[in-house]
């Protein structure tokens, strides 16, 4: 399968994948949780590249997570530090500070890893071949530091995804590298 063709199959898979992340992180946190999508593409790295520059102002909350199977991947969640806090404050119930502690980058970290096991487990259903995720890793950094800890793919799947915890709305972006070498 080409990577062109692989990448359209994910992009199918990616609204069921925010679905079942949505479920699983409601069952994690008891909270009324839900994940939609606001876009979904096949780009290349590039304009991913600037897009995130454009988008995120600095710094920026990252959590990443490398996926080996049929082929290696890596799966970024990209969050602006005012959209992690939210969310990190909407998980434990209180407000949190900037930057993130040890007990926030550990919660926006498990976010990372049910939204990445649940793209994981979709995508192995499609493929019917499986992938093992790595502990996310949670940085703050700059866009283009984060760009740097990528190798670049030559296209990639951008989602857009909205999450909706009790009263917050947190905007973030999804981004699937598939490493087909």
């Amino acid at each position: 399968m080409e990577p062109q063709e692989i990448l359209k199959v994910w992009q199918k898979a990616s609204i069921p994948a925010l679905t079942t992340a949505g479920r699983a992180l409601k069952q994690f946190s008891g909270l009324d949780f839900g994940v939609t999508e606001t876009e979904v593409t096949v780009v290349p790295w590039s304009t991913m590249a600037d897009r995130l520059k454009r988008t995120f102002p600095n710094p920026l909350y990252a959590v990443h997570l490398e996926a080996v199977g049929l082929f290696q991947a890596h799966i970024l969640m990209s969050f602006s530090d005012a959209n992690a806090g939210r969310l990190v404050s909407a998980l434990m119930g209180e407000p949190v500070d900037l930057p993130l502690d040890t007990m926030g980058l550990s919660a926006l970290g498990e976010v990372g890893n049910v939204v990445g096991t649940a793209f994981l487990n979709v995508f192995s259903d499609m493929f019917q071949s499986v992938w093992e995720p790595t502990t996310p890793r949670v940085l703050l950094t700059t866009a283009e530091e984060l760009i740097r800890e990528v190798s670049p793919g030559t296209r990639v799947l951008l989602t857009e995804a909205l999450f909706q915890v009790t009263d917050e709305e947190v905007s973030a972006e999804i981004v699937v590298v598939p490493s087909l070498t």
